[in-house]
C-alpha cells in the first residue's frame, strides 16, 4: 500500500477585540490630572497588549483622543478604538 500524506495548516485569521475600560467620552477639567482607565483586548490565541496613543493635554482647552490598538502574535490587527476626552474650563476666576 502507498502512504498518502495530507497536510492540514492551522491558521489564525481572527483579529482581536478591543474593549474600553469606562466611558468612551471624558470631559476633565484645565488643569486637573488626567488617568486614563484603558482598554482590554481578548483573542483566541492569548493573551494580547493594547497599546496606547494620546494626544490629551491638560494644560490647553480642546478635544482630545486616547487611540487604542492591538494586535496578536498572527500578526492580526484588531479594529482600533478611540476615546475622546474633553478639557473644558469651567472654574470661575477668583
Amino acid at each position: 500500500a502507498t502512504a498518502v500524506v495530507r497536510t492540514v495548516n492551522v491558521v489564525d485569521t481572527t483579529s482581536p477585540v478591543i474593549t474600553l475600560t469606562g466611558d468612551a467620552t471624558v470631559t476633565i477639567e484645565l488643569g486637573d490630572t488626567y488617568t486614563d482607565e484603558g482598554a482590554t483586548a481578548t483573542d483566541l490565541s492569548g493573551a494580547i497588549t493594547v497599546l496606547t496613543t494620546s494626544t490629551v493635554d491638560v494644560n490647553t482647552v480642546g478635544s482630545y483622543t486616547v487611540t487604542y490598538t492591538a494586535a496578536d502574535a498572527s500578526g492580526n490587527q484588531a479594529t482600533a478604538v478611540v476615546r475622546t476626552v474633553n478639557v473644558v474650563d469651567t472654574t470661575s476666576p477668583v
